[in-house]
């Protein structure tokens, strides 16, 4: 007979068998619950969505938010129209401003060239002409006036038109012709 040893169990070494099958099986039910939980979120983010796309399509639908949107795009239109307008007349605000050879600056030149004994009565300008209708003490005082006037930027010529001898004063009447501004130049922004 033989002896029964007790503690040949712990004596003896365990060898671990690795089972290819168990772990085959492991992976197939970690593959079948990653892709039963892909499934249910999928299907709640699904839900979520469909809910979202109910909300916004109620309120797309909703007759106040239709009106209110037809509202706008006839606003946004008008807005439009009035956008090109403003940029038309400000295009042609610039083009006047271009062309405009009689301004303040070119009267406060005017007024600088004149004598101390020389009173304007009427001052018209028409285009590139400015008519000037004085009155001076001598003939002398227009002559340097009209000198001066010669003297300005952009003056083509100067004339005198008439001089009258009223009561010891002179009246005359003295045309400028300014050069041609070249009108057909493109601005460029």
């Amino acid at each position: 007979m033989s002896d029964l040893n007790f503690f040949e169990p712990y004596i003896e070494k365990r060898e671990f068998k690795f089972n290819k099958i168990i772990l085959l099986y492991l992976l197939f039910v970690l593959c079948i619950a990653a892709v039963a939980t892909l499934g249910v979120y999928n299907y709640i983010q699904i839900g979520n969505l469909q809910e979202q796309v109910a909300n916004r399509r109620a309120i797309a639908e909703d007759p106040k938010t239709v009106n209110k949107y037809n509202e706008i795009k006839v606003l946004e239109e008008e807005m439009a129209v009035f956008r090109q307008e403003v940029d038309n007349i400000i295009k042609m605000d610039k083009t006047i401003a271009r062309t405009d050879i009689i301004s303040e600056d070119l009267i406060s030149e005017v007024k600088s060239k004149m004598p101390e004994d020389l009173f304007l009565t009427n001052l018209n300008a028409s285009g590139r002409d400015l008519q000037i209708s004085a009155t001076a003490k001598d003939s002398k005082t227009i002559a340097e006036f009209s000198k001066g006037l010669g003297l300005i930027n952009d003056v083509e010529s100067v004339f005198i038109a008439s001089i009258n001898n009223v009561e010891g004063n002179y009246n005359f009447v003295l045309n400028t012709i300014f050069k041609d501004v070249n009108i057909d130049e493109q601005e460029i922004q």
